[in-house]
Order: structure tokens, then sequence, then C-alpha cells
């Protein structure tokens, strides 16, 4: 097709619509000669007259509205489409894909998924709860969530959550039955409940500091789970010992559910970060979701120390 078969058209609409070169010129920000001047090379190049021009008025001639009829709507889907086209770069919409910690959802991750569906309805959060680390390209996420020492060197963080304090948590079914510890050398005659890291299923190390020294507690591994939720969960039964993170047991502290201990003995770790490919932070979706983590990342309460 002849490119310039277009040429012209958006004057011609402009005027048809305004009924009136000067107004068809003021919606186009062009002069009214120059406005003049196109309809006239196209009425030129077709051989028939578009419009009945007088000192006072523009009107269609009939050959003019027969073009203007057909022209309209097309053109108006046109460029609703091209709109359309143009938000999709701009106005976050489709589907972002995260993969989470199952025990962050709940304390670091629902304030944000809560604030950016009230901001961003068009877009539909696709979350997986995995406890692995997860390669995100290769299993086709956006980004992910996790703490900030397991995320690899060439992602880009931003913090989601503060740096956590760890304790050894117990329920007080498990500690009228056998007692609560006050010294860690207490800690290998109690049954503990072993973290075992999906990934790597390397067992966690019950270490601690003391005096700026590290301790470590050989602990027996008769019960060993590689899901946070379920340590927690058999935590609050009464099966033993774990260690947690005190964001992870806020309700079940304040609830009496849980007891906690030595948190001043053992490592904080580096927080929550929301993690990303360099490559990616470009998508409108994932900058609309990187807003609402700094957002709540500022308001995110630290629980007091027990």
């Amino acid at each position: 097709m002849d490119r310039d078969v277009f040429d012209g058209l958006p004057q011609f609409l402009a005027v048809a619509r305004n009924g009136s070169f000067s107004a068809a010129a003021k919606e186009l920000g062009i002069s009214p000669t120059a406005v003049s001047k196109t309809i006239r090379a196209v009425e030129n190049r077709y051989q028939v007259k578009l419009f009945q021009r007088t000192t006072r008025h523009v009107r269609l001639t009939e050959a003019g509205a027969a073009l203007f009829r057909r022209l309209d709507g097309p053109v108006t889907e046109i460029g609703e489409a091209l709109q359309a086209l143009s938000d999709t770069q701009t106005m976050p919409s489709g589907t972002l894909r995260l993969t989470v910690p199952r025990t962050s959802l709940r304390y670091a991750v629902e304030p944000v998924i809560e604030r950016f569906q009230q901001l961003y309805p068009k877009v539909v959060l696709d979350i997986s709860l995995n406890d692995s680390l997860v390669d995100l390209i290769a299993d086709g996420f956006d980004a992910g969530v996790r703490l900030g020492q397991s995320i690899d060197k060439d992602m880009i963080a931003v913090r989601l959550a503060p740096a956590g304090r760890w304790a050894v948590a117990a329920s007080p079914k498990y500690l009228d039955r056998a007692g609560r510890p006050t010294r860690l050398e207490d800690l290998p005659h109690h049954r503990a409940i072993i973290h075992r890291f999906p990934t790597s299923r390397a067992a966690y190390v019950w270490e601690f500091e003391r005096d700026g020294k590290a301790v470590r507690i050989g602990m027996r591994q008769q019960l060993v789970v590689d899901d946070r939720m379920a340590l927690l969960r058999l935590a609050k039964i009464g099966l033993g010992l774990a260690i947690v993170q005190e964001l992870e047991v806020v309700d079940e502290v304040r609830d009496g559910e849980l007891e906690l201990f030595f948190a001043d003995q053992l490592r904080e770790d580096d927080g929550m970060f929301l993690y990303f490919p360099a490559g990616m932070q470009h998508q409108p979706k994932l900058r609309a979701l990187i807003n609402v983590v700094r957002e709540q990342a500022a308001k995110h309460p630290r629980p007091a120390s027990e």
C-alpha cells in the first residue's frame, strides 16, 4: 500500500469533527493555512470535493460525508489500540510471578500484596511458595523474596523487612514437661526440631555467641524437617525446641503459644529482600512492586525482644 494514502487523513477528520478549519488547526497544533493546504492536496489527489467552504461555514460534501462515515470509527479504534500499546509500557499490567518462602508470606509479603492490589488491579500476582533457592530466570519468575545472605551478588535486592533476630522457641506445653533452659549447656538435654535446608540438604547448626566467641551446640537429630511452616507447627504442639526468627512468630509469642530464649546469643540475619535480575527492573509491573515494597518496608515494625 502506498504510504501517502494516509497523508491528510488526520486533518480531514479534525475538520469534519470540528466543522472548522481554525478549530481543527488548534486541535492538531498547526496553522489554519497548513490545514487548508493539506485538505486541498487530498482533494486534488482524488479529484473530489470534500468540503463546501463559505466565509462563515464549513460543511462536508456528500462525498466527504461518505468518507467521514467510513473512516471515523476505524481511525478511532486504531488510535485506541495504539494508546493501549503505549499504556503497556507505562501502566502496570500483566502477570507478575514471584517465588516466596512460606513463613515470610505472612509477616513480610502479605502487607505488600494487599497494598499492591489496591494500587494496581490490572496486575495478576502469581506467587509460588517455596523455601528452596530458585533460579529466577530458568524457572520463569520475575522476582523473588529471600534472606539477604541467600541472594546472588549479580541480583538487585530491595529491602523488604528489617534485619531479623533469631531465638530458641518452645511451647508452654513442652516447657512444663521438660523444664525451661536457662544456659546454653542445658540445650543438649532437650528435644530439638532441626531445620534442614531444602536446597543444600544440610541441617541447620545450632551456633550461638557468648563473650564474643562462637559456641556450637550439638543437638540430637531426632526430628528433622525441611519446611519452616512444619517446624513452627511442631514446636507449637510441644515436640521440642526450635530455632526461629522472631518475625516468624510474632503472633504465636503474643498469644502465648511459644516462648523465646537466648535471642541475645544468636546472630541477626540480613533481613528479607525482594530480588530480581537487573534486566527485569524496566518492566512497569515490577517497578510498581518495588515502589510498594519500599513503602511497606518503611512501615515494617520490629518485634520487641522477649
